[in-house]
């Protein structure tokens, strides 16, 4: 990495778990450990259109811009995606890099369809380290291919996206090249798509060679990762909501999944006091739509799963039943669970309006800009190359990009 490039700790773009420590040796790599959330959407109906994203992003210390991009926008990025009709099923996986002599090589977080779950991963990341050039890129891509639960449906749309701004080692003896990843992943119909940041040459004719081996897309932007973000009026109203909307789940279920879905409920706490209202409107709106819904809510939410019929009071056992109903009569149950229906049901009505709100004046701030400017886009550049590149699955977006 560049010394010219470094730049204070900054953080990034799509969540992080520290899959076991790491050595320092690049052929010595973590033990696979990519088991998918329990909340994944693993068993999704096989009919069901899928999209799979891994993002390969470089977390050396020049790489700020692209993490702080990366965790401004990911919601954004998913919400995009979720505009496919019908609704697809979006999990979204990362693999943070950096070099051999740094404090990792690389760091997967493994794909699933619990954004908070791959969100609160991500908060935790932070570009650092580098200073020199090249990074250890060949691993880092190698790692995104073969150590991810990549679906074998041919319907499935896969995709990884390589972000950074320095080119591989080729000196390492003990490494997989890129050019035979990029066999692989046209083995597993693994699109592979590069963006650079900065100008690097010899990065960017790596960069190209790996986006043309399996028809994926180029792109280059600058440091920052030419991002836009749009502050609506409406983002603290939908913030608010989304809060009130988090502490209405109610789960059920012996105490393993008692306790799983707690911690499902904390790290929802833990992105809501720890994120602007920018991204807690952007997630919000995503946990609305047909791809999020699901995840968002689980399989063992009480609420959701009465308001659909799929479970009745008399169908669950008093000892599965959330504490505060286990006291009650048959009756009292029933009346509590259609009261506190009512109540989700009258602040999604409410978040509807103000989401509707929120994106007509994104709209409106858009078309302000300059077209070239929106084009540019770091969310825009992620949006048009899988827009492109699903049709070949018959998975159709026709909208524009979210913000």
């Amino acid at each position: 990495m560049s010394p010219k490039y470094l730049i204070p700790v900054g953080t990034f773009f799509c969540a992080l778990i520290l899959m076991g420590a790491v050595n320092k040796r690049a052929d010595v790599v973590p033990p696979p450990s990519n088991i998918d959330s329990p909340y994944t959407i693993a068993d999704s109906p096989h009919s069901q259109a899928k999209i799979q994203v891994v993002f390969a992003l470089d977390a050396t210390g020049s790489m700020s811009g692209l993490i702080g991009a990366a965790k401004e926008k990911i919601w954004s990025i998913a919400g995009s995606l979720a505009q496919a009709d019908p609704a697809p099923a979006i999990e979204i996986g990362l693999i943070f890099y950096r070099d051999r002599g740094d404090q990792f090589i690389t760091r997967r977080v493994a794909l699933s369809g619990d954004m908070d779950d791959v969100y609160e991963q991500l908060m935790q990341m932070t570009a650092d380290g580098g200073g020199d050039s090249p990074e250890s890129v060949n691993q880092a891509l190698n790692e995104a291919i073969t150590r991810f639960k990549w679906d074998t449906a041919a319907s499935t749309y896969k995709t990884v996206f390589l972000v950074g701004d320095c080119p591989p080692h080729m000196d390492y003896r003990d490494d997989v090249k890129y050019p035979v990843s990029c066999k692989l992943a046209a083995q597993k119909d693994i699109v592979l798509n590069t963006i650079l940041m900065g100008d690097n040459y010899n990065a960017k004719k790596v960069w190209r060679d790996i986006a043309n081996c399996n028809q994926g897309s180029f792109t280059q932007v600058n440091m920052d990762a030419n991002d836009i973000q749009v502050n609506t009026p409406y983002d603290d109203q939908i913030a608010e909501l989304s809060d009130k909307l988090d502490n209405s789940r109610i789960y059920y279920g012996n105490e393993e999944e008692k306790t799983a879905y707690s911690r499902k409920v904390s790290k929802s706490k833990y992105i809501s006091e720890n994120v602007s209202s920018n991204v807690k409107a952007q997630r919000a709106e995503y946990n609305t739509t047909k791809a999020g819904k699901g995840a968002y809510y689980g399989k063992k939410e009480l609420l959701e799963n009465y308001r659909d019929k799929s479970v009745t009071v008399g169908t669950i056992k008093t000892e599965e039943l959330p504490d505060e109903m286990k006291m009650m009569t048959m009756e009292e149950r029933e009346a509590y669970l259609k009261k506190k229906v009512a109540e989700r049901d009258s602040l999604n009505k409410e978040l509807g309006k103000y989401v509707k709100m929120r994106q007509e004046y994104i709209e409106k701030d858009l078309k302000q800009r300059k077209a070239e400017d929106v084009d540019s886009s770091f969310t825009n550049k992620i949006y048009k190359s899988i827009q492109q590149q699903t049709e070949k699955k018959k998975i159709y977006l026709k909208k524009d990009a979210k913000y």
